[in-house]
């Protein structure tokens, strides 16, 4: 959890830069505000996602027709429509929205993780499928390898538990939300007593929560001091990174999108003293102009790159882009020619 936490803040602070004016904000979904009683105090990050509106938005489908061909491939394939038929559930059409709770820190503490999702689920196939895919994995690992589901009732819930390195559980408060997280804590919300240790009382996420402009549809918040200290760490004992002190000084960050026509993205991250903000700032402007020397011979991809910019004030770097299809099909265009020029040497 720790370094995919890390790499998606590296990759958002990479490229989610612009004219840094705040945008105009929208509001958070109140069924969401009513699942954060449901993640625990204690995760650093809180992540959310909606998926069908991403899915349905204007860009979403220009992009979903450029990968018309993988897609149709990967639906084709016997493995997948199995899959599909066995658990009653399409990832694609079923699946609505994602709320994750996650604590990325030196400790890869997975106590702390937890899900809620909702969309379309047929609970007795998806158990059904998860306990055939045990029982195959079984056959060519040793049977500790391959993680037990075990059923439980608990106050007149069926919870589905994962025994593998502490246990972990899941349930269907109704047939459109799972839930997943440490068995305790799932116990807890079936009892409904997660209100007052959930990450509303966390008065540091819930100030960055509040600080999102865009909070409906695509954002991610995190305290990231214990994350980064432990990164720069290792980015400095090999010695092929010089902003290992910028790194080590992230102290929080704030990452929002909106997707319609085109993306509008938006995030600030905000360092423990105005020097090392400063830093930073150097640091994501040394990898645009990085990137910017790798397409230099494509006038059109430098213009894309040259409306990207970063604004250092005080403690604070903020980040904004307007992200259209074609600066996408530019991007692709690009790593594909340098996909093909690796493969022929």
């Amino acid at each position: 959890m720790k370094r995919w936490m890390a790499f998606v803040l590296l990759l958002a602070l990479a490229i989610v830069a612009g004219g840094c004016s705040k945008p105009t904000t929208t509001a958070l979904p109140s069924a969401v505000d009513q699942h954060l009683a449901w993640i625990p105090q204690t995760v650093n990050g809180v992540a959310y996602c909606d998926v069908q509106s991403l899915r349905q938005s204007e860009l979403g489908q220009a992009l979903e027709k450029d990968f018309s061909e993988h897609i149709a491939r990967m639906r084709e394939r016997r493995g997948y429509r199995e899959m599909l038929e066995k658990a009653g559930f399409n990832v694609e059409k079923d699946l609505h929205t994602v709320l994750a709770g996650f604590r990325g820190d030196r400790h890869e503490n997975s106590e702390n993780f937890a899900l809620v999702a909702t969309g379309n689920f047929d609970e007795q196939k998806i158990v059904r499928t998860i306990k055939a895919a045990h029982d195959s994995l079984a056959k060519y690992h040793e049977e500790h390898e391959a993680p037990n589901l075990a059923t439980e009732t608990y106050n007149g819930k069926t919870l589905y538990v994962v025994e593998k390195h502490g246990e972990k559980a899941f349930y269907f408060p109704d047939a459109h939300t799972l839930v997943a997280g440490e068995k305790a804590w799932v116990q807890a919300i079936i009892d409904g007593k997660t209100t007052g240790e959930s990450v509303k009382q966390n008065e540091a996420l819930t100030a960055l929560m509040n600080k999102l402009p865009y909070a409906d549809q695509c954002w991610l918040v995190a305290n990231t001091a214990e994350t980064m200290e432990t990164l720069s760490e290792e980015l400095g004992a090999r010695g092929e990174f010089k902003g290992t002190r910028a790194v080590k000084s992230l102290q929080s960050v704030t990452l929002s999108a909106n997707v319609g026509k085109k993306a509008d993205l938006y995030g600030e991250a905000w360092c423990d003293n105005e020097e090392n903000s400063k830093l930073l700032a150097d640091a994501v402007k040394g990898a645009l102009a990085t990137a910017k020397l790798a397409v230099s011979d494509d006038r059109e991809a430098v213009d894309m790159l040259n409306r990207i910019d970063v604004d250092q004030a005080g403690k604070s770097v903020k980040f904004s882009a307007n992200l259209d299809k074609a600066f996408f099909d530019k991007m692709r265009e690009k790593a594909e020619s340098r996909h093909k020029a690796v493969a022929i040497r």
